[in-house]
């Protein structure tokens, strides 16, 4: 269907763009399509296809925060394990070091308590 529209919408003005029968043929087009677009059943399939776009945007919205939060817990699990061995809650385990909160920190950022030894560097797709 939508391959269909796109068709005729581009077949339309290419007719347009490319008519020689001058103006007035270009005025009397132009005046059936502001005929059409103007109707009241045209201009209802536009709302409820705004109202449809909307809605599917919204549902496509919340899938990709609850996978890019899914995704960031996983990561943050994943860096958690690697630098300390802290538990999944966000708190560090017992005296072996690894990611512990400051609350008096301006910026709120976790901080290392101790270095973390032997540095991996990754290399990236683009690099």
């Amino acid at each position: 269907m939508k391959g269909k529209v796109l068709f005729l919408v581009a077949g339309a003005a290419g007719y347009v763009l490319g008519a020689r029968a001058g103006r007035e043929r270009y005025e009397q087009i132009s005046s059936v399509a502001s005929r059409a677009w103007g109707n009241p059943k045209v201009q209802q399939k536009v709302g409820d296809l705004e109202g449809r776009a909307a809605d599917v945007a919204k549902q496509a919205g919340s899938a990709a925060q609850e996978k890019v939060s899914a995704a960031a817990g996983s990561v943050a699990g994943s860096v958690r394990s690697k630098v300390g061995g802290g538990s999944a809650d966000g708190e560090g385990g017992g005296g072996g070091g690894g990611m512990v909160y400051d609350p008096a920190s301006a910026s709120g950022v976790a901080s290392v308590d101790e270095p973390l030894g032997e540095q991996h560097h990754t290399r990236m797709p683009n690099d």
